[in-house]
C-alpha cells in the first residue's frame, strides 16, 4: 500500500494530538514561528555573543519563546526522524540562509543547560556552514523523548516525504533506545501500518556497502524497492545488489526490475539440444551398426557382428585403440 505524503502528514498530525502534552503545543507552533520571524528581524541578532529570549509579546500562546541562541550551545535531536543530510542541500540552504538570513526559527527544547533540537536540523548545519554563530529558535521546556521524535516526524512529512531509509534508521534507535516498545507503538505514533513499518525495518538488513550506495539518495528508494532489494541481496549477495542499487541511483531499474532479476535466480537455464551426427556402419551390404558422434565429443559405436571370430577380431582391435587391459 503506497501512503501519499498528504495521508502520511494527517495521520502523523492525528498521532500528535492523541498526546496531550504534544498535540497542544504543536499545532500552531509553525504559524507563530513565521509571524515572529517576521516581527523581529534576525538579521542583526546572528551575531549576539549569548543566548536570550525575546520580549513578551514574542511569546506564543502554547508557551514556546523564541530565543537566539549560540550554535556551540545546541545539541541534535537524538531521536531525530530524519538521518541522512544531503551536503548539497546543505550548502544550497547556506548560500541562502547568507543572503537572506534566518527567516523561521527551529524548534527546540532544554537540557542539562543546554539546546537539544526537535526541528531544524538542515538550517542549522547550513547556518553553521555560512559562518553564522547563533540561530533562532522556538524554544519549549520539558519535551519528552517521544515528543522530540514526533515534532521532527511530523515537521519533514510536512515539508518532503520521509524517505524509507530515514524512517528505518530513525525507528531502529527509538527501540534500540527504548523510547517506543515495539513496532506497533511507532506504527501508532506515525499513522503508518504495522506492516509497513516491519517491512521498513527490514531495509536495515541490507550490507552496510549497499545502504551506503541508498544513503547517495534515499528520495530513490521508496519502501517497495527497499524491500525487493532485501530480497534481491539475500539470493544474489552483496556484489550484486550494489549493483542493484546504483541501476536504481542511474534510474535504470526500479521495483519491478529488481523483482524480475531475482525470480531469474535459481532458475535452471535451458540447455540447447546437441545434435549427432550418424555413421551407418554395413558388412555385405547389410546395416550391422551406426556410429554416432557429437560436438560435445561423445562418441558411440553400436554394432551387431554374428560371427564370434569377427567379433572379437573387432574388440581387440578397439581394447588396443584404447589400451584397454585384459
Amino acid at each position: 500500500m503506497v501512503i501519499k505524503k498528504t495521508d502520511m502528514s494527517l495521520r502523523a498530525a492525528a498521532a500528535a494530538a492523541a498526546s496531550p502534552t504534544l498535540g497542544d503545543r504543536i499545532a500552531d507552533r509553525t504559524a507563530h514561528a513565521r509571524a515572529l520571524a517576521s516581527a523581529h528581524p534576525l538579521g542583526d541578532e546572528l551575531a549576539h555573543p549569548g543566548a536570550r529570549s525575546l520580549p513578551t509579546e514574542a511569546r506564543t500562546s502554547i508557551g514556546a519563546r523564541l530565543e537566539i541562541v549560540p550554535l556551540d550551545l545546541i545539541d541534535p535531536n537524538p531521536f531525530n526522524a530524519r538521518k541522512i543530510y544531503l551536503p548539497e542541500r546543505v550548502q544550497q540552504l547556506a548560500a541562502s540562509l547568507g543572503a537572506h538570513g534566518q527567516e523561521v526559527p527551529g524548534n527546540a527544547t532544554t537540557r542539562g543547560g543546554r539546546y537539544v533540537l526537535a526541528a531544524g536540523h538542515y538550517r542549522f548545519k547550513g547556518l553553521r556552514v555560512c559562518g553564522a554563530k547563533t540561530m533562532a529558535l522556538m524554544v519549549t521546556d520539558n519535551m519528552t523523548d517521544k515528543e522530540l521524535y514526533a515534532q521532527s516526524y511530523r515537521e519533514n512529512a510536512e515539508r518532503e516525504e520521509q524517505t524509507a531509509l530515514d524512517n528505518a534508521l530513525a525507528w531502529r534507535n527509538l527501540l534500540d533506545q527504548g523510547v517506543y516498545g515495539n513496532e506497533t507503538e511507532i506504527a501508532e505514533a506515525t499513522g503508518q501500518s504495522q506492516s509497513n513499518v516491519n517491512r521498513i525495518l527490514s531495509a536495515l538488513k541490507l550490507s552496510e556497502p549497499t545502504l551506503e550506495v541508498i544513503k547517495e539518495a534515499p528520495g530513490a528508494f521508496g519502501f517497495s524497492i527497499l524491500n525487493e532489494l532485501v530480497l534481491y541481496e539475500k539470493l544474489a549477495g552483496p556484489e550484486r545488489a550494489i549493483a542493484m542499487a546504483r541501476k536504481v541511483l542511474a534510474g535504470e531499474a526500479g521495483r519491478r526490475d529488481i523483482a524480475e532479476a531475482r525470480a531469474q535466480i535459481g532458475k535452471p537455464s535451458r540447455k540447447s539440444k546437441e545434435t549427432s551426427r550418424q555413421y551407418k556402419i554395413k558388412l555385405e551390404g547389410k546395416p550391422i551398426g551406426v556410429i554416432k558422434d557429437w560436438d560435445s565429443g561423445r562418441v558411440s559405436l553400436d554394432v551387431t557382428i554374428a560371427d564370434p571370430r569377427e567379433r572379437e577380431a573387432i574388440v581387440a582391435e578397439l581394447r588396443t585403440r584404447f589400451g584397454v587391459a585384459e
